[in-house]
């Protein structure tokens, strides 16, 4: 098969006001027509920079230094104005990482998608709209005539993503590109994005390249793939090649990183120590030697060519030169990287306090008015309400960790945000160390959330850009002690807390990375010595090894202070390592709860069950070849009658559909809410 796309020794840099930053250097691979590619990497390694670089829309201060970009035979780099704009949609497009901020919010689907056919002059305005529908009904959307005429506040995030590759897809391009397609979905939307993904390709025979530092995504899609590190390509092969036999320490150590490879419980989750070169002044041997636990001295001081490993698979790594022995110690990388961090507490097993839980929410409600009294007597609405929480009961002992799963829009921040008091609630109560926090004024609660704090889910959106880190550290204290503190001291012990040097304290957060800016937010949120944080998706949009890195540190500072967690995410795989209970939480409710083994190994209710199947495995072996969930949750406006869960749940009998389930205790100590446990 002939190769649609080939990139020939590209070297592209950035102009900063601190010198040129070499961002790529010496990019070298091919798509293959009618495959899917996949670039992977840590944020940094240059993924993203490619694309920007194949579609002539790199930042003003990029520069295209030396190379070539041959699509389909022609230069990319060569093109003129009127080139690159019947190239763009029409050859190449681009399904780009939040459908929020990439799709236009005043303008409606059909404004946006008929814009997109402008240079079809031989189409009528009709038959753009026409077309426009039937992409939409390709991909999923139903109701695609009426759904058309709305805006994108309108879908859910899967069906945004949905309608992003509608409108990628609308000129049939010979290549679509995939920027980080799933990272904000939760595993049920990604699984479903991922079976339309290999549909559609399919179907179209088009050439797919999805960038992403997600490795089950990766493995589940791809055919072939290239794994980048700091601006160069370390490794590439066919995705059995790269799973199954990875050559180079650095792919070796990403794969080692994913903690759905760790089947084993563990409560701390492997790592690749150190940082990314900095680009300005690139190290002159090998990339990756100053992080590699098989580095020697030659390696500091040569760069490695690629060697051939089979057929169609190359890695850059001195090791695999068969004419010079480099020293390599005879300690295997894969059962390094398997490891406990250096300087973490051992002895953390036991840590979970006896005594009456330290946070207590019964029958908890919360609800949101959907329209005013006049508007909803018009319409004959007796309640316009929709309940985001609705009869919740959980504890959460000191010392431990609890974990809350679910589907985005299931009420999971705002039942974290009610705990906290910043939701006003509509009955039931919530007792934080035996105080009822619900009944509390302002001033008594804002005394109680001293022993309370929250970690928001954007590490730099949660930050104030005005402000400095030692600012926004020592906040807090402003706050709730003023004048009785020393700044820089406790700036320094809250540093250290989270193992951030001391030179960050002036810095400002754009100019912190992801995993920089969590540790930020961890440290804010320790600042007055809390019992208590809940953690909304603490590990959203880090690479792998950044995500080991801060929930190891959580779990040490948990072993060291008696920390209580709540920990708000959808990534099973990871809350599978750190978490003692699940609670799983399906339209407002709390569908099942229990310890964390026991849900993943004998799921009760069918939305557990379908959630843990739906984990995509870092295996191209162990594809799924069904959907373990199909369909989009229910809008609280109209909920199902009976069981919630009967619209979707492949197990449905006909008392589902008329009866709520109430919950019930299982032999093991869970609870469920299901007529007809799985498990009994």
């Amino acid at each position: 098969m002939s190769n649609l796309l080939e990139i020939k020794n590209l070297n592209v840099d950035f102009k900063t006001p601190r010198g040129r930053v070499k961002v790529l250097r010496d990019i070298n691979f091919t798509a293959t027509r009618g495959k899917i590619i996949g670039i992977v990497g840590e944020s940094g390694s240059g993924k993203s920079t490619v694309i920007w670089a194949m579609t002539q829309l790199l930042a003003g201060n990029g520069i295209v230094n030396s190379g070539e970009i041959l699509f389909d035979g022609e230069n990319v780099l060569d093109f003129n104005a009127g080139q690159l704009k019947a190239y763009r949609g029409e050859k190449a497009s681009i399904v780009f990482q939040d459908p929020m901020t990439s799709q236009i919010p005043v303008r409606s689907y059909a404004q946006q998608m008929v814009d997109i056919a402008y240079r079809r002059s031989d189409m009528s305005m009709k038959d753009k709209l026409e077309l426009a529908i039937k992409m939409l009904r390709h991909v999923g959307i139903p109701d695609p005539e009426q759904r058309i005429n709305q805006y994108p506040h309108q879908f859910s995030g899967g069906m945004r993503q949905r309608a992003g590759i509608a409108m990628a897809l609308q000129m049939s391009p010979l290549m679509l590109i995939g920027d980080e397609p799933t990272t904000a979905l939760d595993v049920t939307m990604e699984a479903q994005i991922i079976h339309l993904l290999r549909e559609l390709q399919q179907e179209t025979h088009a050439t797919l390249m999805i960038v992403s530092h997600n490795l089950g995504l990766i493995a589940e899609l791809c055919d072939e793939v290239v794994v980048m590190y700091a601006g160069e390509v370390i490794e590439k092969g066919d995705v059995r090649q790269i799973f199954h036999n990875a050559k180079h320490p650095y792919t070796q150590a990403l794969l080692n990183c994913d903690p759905a490879r760790v089947l084993k419980r563990t409560r701390y989750l492997p790592t690749i120590p150190g940082d990314l070169p900095d680009l300005h002044n690139v190290p002159e041997g090998c990339i990756y030697a100053s992080r590699c636990a098989e580095a020697s001295e030659f390696c500091l001081e040569q760069s490695p060519s690629s060697y051939d490993v089979e057929e169609g698979h190359q890695a850059s790594c001195h090791m695999l030169d068969p004419d010079h022995d480099v020293g390599i110690h005879e300690a295997d990388a894969t059962e390094r990287q398997l490891s406990k961090t250096d300087g973490y507490t051992e002895d953390t097993e036991n840590i979970i306090q006896d005594g009456p839980p330290l946070l207590s929410v019964k029958n908890l409600q919360v609800r949101f008015e959907i329209m005013g009294k006049l508007k909803a007597l018009l319409n004959g609405v007796d309640e316009p309400f929709v309940d985001a929480v609705l009869d919740v009961s959980l504890d959460l002992r000191r010392g431990e960790t609890l974990g809350l799963v679910g589907e985005s829009g299931s009420g999971k921040t705002t039942l974290g945000r009610a705990i906290l008091g910043l939701v006003k609630t509509f009955s039931g109560s919530v007792e934080v160390d035996g105080v009822e926090a619900s009944a509390l004024s302002e001033a008594d609660l804002r005394d109680l959330r001293q022993n309370m704090a929250m970690m928001f889910q954007d590490p730099i959106g949660s930050l104030s850009p005005r402000q400095t880190v030692k600012s926004l550290i020592t906040e807090p204290f402003d706050i709730h002690r003023k004048g009785q503190y020393d700044a820089d001291k406790e700036a320094k012990r809250l540093c250290d807390m989270v193992n951030l040097p001391y030179t960050f304290l002036t810095r400002y957060p754009h100019e912190l990375s992801g995993g920089q800016a969590r540790r930020v937010g961890v440290a804010r949120a320790l600042a007055l010595e809390p019992s208590m944080i809940i953690a909304d998706e603490p590990t959203a949009g880090l690479d792998v090894s950044v995500q080991g890195e801060i929930l190891n540190l959580m779990r040490d500072l948990q072993a060291r202070q008696g920390l209580a967690y709540l920990i708000i995410t959808h990534n099973l795989p990871v809350v599978r390592h750190v978490s003692d209970r699940l609670a799983i939480m399906y339209l407002s409710r709390i569908v099942e709860q229990g310890d964390c083994d026991a849900l993943f190994e004998n799921p009760a209710h069918p939305y557990t069950e379908a959630l843990v199947k739906g984990i995509p495995q870092p295996d191209p072996d162990k594809r799924r070849d069904f959907m373990t969930i199909e369909g989009e949750v229910p809008s609280l406006n109209n909920r199902p009658s009976g069981c919630e869960f009967h619209t979707r749940c492949k197990y449905v009998q006909d008392k589902c559909k008329v009866d709520r389930p109430l919950p019930q205790t299982l032999s093991d100590g869970r609870s469920v809410q299901c007529h007809f446990p799985l498990f009994t």
